[in-house]
């Protein structure tokens, strides 16, 4: 089966040095903190899970910034099995556009990584618009970080705002957008171009319509992804434990993320 884990970051010290808060793994997590290790040994526990590709989200902001360079490093070690998403700064303005031209263009990433969040604004704030006509002008998506963490900056309606603004933007909202599961459901259901990536909360009390949803209506707009280090690599086989339907589970867990990431372009949908 060929599997793609959509947010599935390394447990290497650079990557690692992100998450050095205050979280309290176990109990907002349900597993413990991964040590430092080698992206090799990352690799390895991939394959372990039968995952054949991952994306490495990257994450750029006034409170926490991973090298786009360093993100390039990793996928470049691994380019038949790893993509990257750059970490984008909405507060460095011009800049910030050079860096997604610079990003997609010449280094080969496949979308842009945004914490709206980190400076307290919602997806549909004009700051982030500029950033949004870039990604339309090179066709790649942008993914949001959602769900609980993110308190009320993962609003649906703002995100509902921004695909009616701008309908040709592919959107990933991260984190299955818990716990207002049904609400982006709606809205997945409504916009073209709105993807749920269900990560980390999939599995909570409330999760459920997820799953149904996968199953049925939103069979070709929910993508699979772990979160690791957050969650398991092999979450995988938890999410594959659902009775779903036969001709869905290649959509989830590869054909919508492979569409997203412009490869196998030949495939059926």
């Amino acid at each position: 089966m060929r599997i793609i884990d959509f947010r599935a970051r390394p447990n290497t010290e650079q990557y690692m040095n992100l998450y050095s808060g205050t979280y309290a793994w176990d109990t907002y997590f349900n597993c413990p903190k991964p040590e430092n290790d080698t992206l090799d040994n990352f690799m390895a526990s991939l394959e372990k899970t039968g995952v054949t590709k991952a994306v490495f989200t990257g994450r750029n902001s006034p409170r926490v910034t991973l090298s786009n360079d360093y993100l390039f490093e990793c996928v470049d070690a691994h380019p038949n099995q790893l993509f990257g998403f750059a970490g984008i700064d909405p507060t460095q303005g011009l800049n910030a556009l050079r860096e997604i031209e610079r990003c997609i263009s010449k280094l080969g990433m496949k979308g842009v990584s945004l914490d709206p969040h980190h400076i307290n604004i919602f997806p549909d704030d004009r700051i982030l618009y500029p950033i949004y006509y870039k990604c339309i002008e090179l066709d790649v998506p942008v993914i949001f970080t959602m769900g609980p963490l993110v308190g009320k900056w993962g609003a649906p309606a703002a995100v509902d705002n921004l695909a009616e603004d701008l309908p040709e933007l592919k959107i990933i909202c991260s984190h299955g957008v818990w716990p207002q599961v049904t609400e982006f459901i709606a809205l997945a259901f409504r916009h073209k171009n709105v993807y749920l990536e269900a990560s980390i909360y999939q599995f909570l009390p409330g999760g459920e319509p997820i799953f149904e949803a996968a199953n049925s209506i939103l069979q070709d707009k929910i993508i699979y992804a772990s979160a690791f280090p957050f969650r398991p690599l092999d979450d995988i086989n938890r999410f594959l434990e659902y009775p779903f339907n036969e001709n869905v589970v290649d959509k989830l867990v590869y054909k919508n993320a492979a569409r997203l990431l412009k490869i196998d372009e030949d495939q059926e949908v």
